[in-house]
């Protein structure tokens, strides 16, 4: 059985998601602050014995920041799958069960795989009396004001199982709590078990199931001799399994040892001290016999907590790195697990970003043998390292976006199938594995940016980014945008990742229609780049015109030749023809067509520049003549605002303005008066794309408010 899905509903930063999880390995993606930890805490809350956590401990920090949250309900559900024959007619399963043929099929609309599942959930609620009173309140006057008046001791913590209940739906939240926009709330003589459940001790379920939590900077060593120690719990498990024969060797040995410790000379006059001492105080009369005893036992599950791990050198192994440790703890607990997986019919291990300490190669070589593990462990592991996202399945990811401290979770596997179905025209092949082993490290930052370029070659991967820090003065990571190098021109393939269904994150395909500028004598001609460069843009058109979180931003031209029709930009070409070429009468042809050619003939000269350099690296050369006069393609320009429209803040622009006005000479008075105090950014900018109507960050901004007020 496994964990497959679980619902939080208002939730510190969840207000409504939901975590699906298969068998085996499953990841958490996110940049930092997106509720990695808290996805792991809510699990922990329901399902780890050993987190306390109860009303006392509840804060109004734990209710989701968008929430008025007196009266409002926190819920942590989770539910089970995968049940074997053998354990179906466990107790737990018999407490779990969700019989979905007699109710609604609610649950149906978030569980993966069969229908048999179970559920556990947690009510963070006000206690009865108080929701008696708030739905005595309904509709009136007197709604908010008693509402105002409820405390976090008002709350109770209600447990239940057999929840058929999506509590990611508004409306099921609404059937259940209320509506509290409209002065409603539930009455709670009428809680609908369809939706809540029949009531559970919490105790019952945790005894059939294990959660560990492993930390990214757990104290192994301290671990290792606690009550909880993984080897001891291992010695207990296998102690029936010792012969008889090597415990009463044991016994015997311990029994000897005590009696050599009692017998050395000083120890045996501390004995002989006391006894003097309180002969002495009291009298022989009062005084007790005594002596000093070693008394080393020889319970085997006691002596397990002297055992102890070392290096092949005898060394104590907390000599070692902080990486190491860790993975001998995960090591450790995957021997437990292993050996105990006949006592609980559930073995979840949370790890906390495995991949602090440990190297890079370690990281995606631990990750795909965790695996191993999947008939007896589920390990569920939070991470921001694209060594552990490259080696993951998409189909067994969870990625957080967060806005404005409220993360949401999506699944890059989500209606995956039916899309290349339908769009791609790929069916009866698994593209989800495909994309899997093309997502290398470099191209699954996708994943953890906010924004998504993809171009088709190592000339835009290199030459953008230059342009934007150089034209306005901020690189692309400091706003989240990747540019992610596909390496063709089948961008369909992992631009069909991002949709509403999937990782709602915008992405701009950033490519051209290859229309042939140069002549027919020219070696650069392609006669058919024209038709290939159309049915790319109606394949983009075909699977992404309806989708808000992909478009397509299409030049007629090259990156190269598109570059050198801003006549600010020959310049930075002439200085890579400078070093590029000894020969003076070459730089010289060079030079004067570029001043003074057609635009085919310019083409020309650049193209047979790029092809004899590579274009990657003509594109290095080209970035390191830039500067802040770089005029920016305006579909290049267009993509960036598409992508980072969630992204840009007034500070990212102020950064911007200021960067450039400090690179002019001709600033008003009245914009210098003003310019280096950034609580004034609006009036700054307004007065800035007034002078500078031209510059790259007036442009950027003329185009961005729209986008970003839409």
């Amino acid at each position: 059985m496994y964990l497959s899905n679980l619902q939080l509903r208002n939730f510190r930063n969840y207000k409504s998601s939901n975590f699906v999880y298969k068998s085996g390995v499953n990841t958490i993606i996110g940049e930092n602050d997106t509720g990695k930890s808290n996805a792991l805490t809510a699990m922990r809350i329901l399902l780890d014995d050993s987190f306390f956590y109860n009303e006392k401990r509840l804060k109004e920090t734990d209710f989701n920041f968008e929430l008025d949250w007196r009266g409002h309900w926190i819920i942590i559900s989770a539910n089970f799958e995968g049940i074997s024959k053998e354990d179906a007619a466990s107790e737990l399963w018999a407490e779990i069960k969700v019989k979905l043929g007699e109710s609604k099929n609610e649950l149906k609309k978030i569980i993966t795989g069969t229908c048999e599942t179970g559920t556990v959930t947690l009510f963070i609620r006000p206690n009865y009396t108080v929701r008696k009173k708030l739905f005595q309140c309904n509709e009136t006057d007197k709604f908010n004001a008693f509402r105002e008046s409820i405390t976090l001791n008002d709350y109770e913590f209600y447990y239940t199982a057999q929840s058929c209940a999506d509590f990611t739906c508004n409306e099921t939240y609404k059937n259940v709590v209320g509506d509290f926009d409209n002065k409603i709330a539930s009455n709670p003589d009428d809680d609908d078990k369809y939706y809540l459940g029949n009531r559970i001790y919490i105790s019952d379920i945790h005894k059939h199931i294990n959660v560990v939590f492993i930390d990214a900077l757990r104290d192994v060593v301290q671990e290792l001799h606690s009550q909880k120690s993984p080897i001891r719990k291992i010695i207990e498990k296998i102690k029936s399994e010792i012969p008889d024969i090597a415990i009463d060797a044991i016994k015997k040995k311990i029994a000897d040892l005590n009696e050599y410790i009692e017998n050395v000379d000083k120890i045996n006059k501390i004995g002989t001290n006391i006894k003097s001492k309180m002969d002495d105080t009291v009298g022989l009369t009062y005084a007790p016999n005594i002596k000093v005893s070693s008394n080393l036992t020889d319970n085997i599950n006691k002596l397990s907590r002297y055992l102890t791990m070392q290096t092949d050198h005898n060394d104590d192994i907390d000599l070692l790195g902080l990486g190491h440790m860790n993975i001998i703890y995960i090591a450790l607990k995957m021997v437990e697990f292993e050996i105990n997986r006949s006592l609980e019919l559930v073995n979840i291990m949370l790890i906390e970003e495995p991949e602090a300490h440990i190297h890079a190669h370690i990281q995606k070589t631990m990750f795909g043998n965790l695996g191993a593990s999947e008939e007896y462990t589920q390990i569920i592991m939070t991470t921001h390292s694209v060594h552990i996202s490259e080696a993951s399945e998409i189909s067994r990811m969870n990625i957080i976006k967060s806005q404005k401290k409220t993360s949401q979770v999506m699944h890059p596997n989500n209606k995956l199938k039916e899309f290349v179905d339908s769009k791609l025209e790929k069916s009866n092949i698994a593209f989800y594995k495909k994309i899997e082993r093309y997502l290398d490290a470099k191209r699954s930052t996708l994943m953890f940016s906010k924004g998504v370029i993809l171009v088709e070659g190592d000339g835009e991967e290199i030459i953008i980014p230059a342009m934007v820090e150089k034209a306005m003065g901020i690189k692309l990571d400091e706003i989240g945008i990747s540019i992610i190098n596909i390496g063709s021109v089948a961008f369909e393939n992992i631009a069909a990742l991002f949709a509403e269904d999937r990782v709602q994150k915008y992405c701009a395909i950033v490519t051209d229609l290859d229309k042939q500028v140069v002549t027919k004598s020219s070696s650069h001609y392609s006669s058919n780049a024209e038709e290939r460069g159309e049915q790319r843009k109606k394949k983009l058109n075909r699977c992404f015109s309806d989708n808000v979180f992909v478009e397509s931003f299409l030049c007629d031209n090259t990156l190269e030749i598109e570059f050198i029709k801003y006549d600010d930009n020959i310049e930075y070409v002439k200085e890579v023809v400078l070093k590029s070429y000894v020969q003076e009468e070459t730089v010289d042809d060079f030079v004067n067509i570029l001043d003074n050619g057609t635009l085919a003939e310019k083409a020309n000269k650049v193209l047979t520049l790029a092809k004899r350099e590579g274009k990657g690296w003509y594109s290095l050369l080209l970035a390191d003549e830039l500067d802040v006069n770089v005029t920016i393609p305006e579909y290049i320009l267009d993509a960036i605002v598409f992508a980072s429209k969630e992204t840009v803040s007034d500070h990212i622009l102020y950064k911007s303005i200021y960067y450039s006005i400090e690179c002019y000479d001709n600033v008003s008075n009245e914009l210098k008066a003003i310019y280096k105090d950034k609580e004034k950014y609006s009036e700054i900018s307004e007065l800035f794309i007034q002078e500078f109507p031209k510059d790259m960050v007036s442009l950027f901004i003329m185009k961005y408010q729209p986008e970003r007020d839409h």
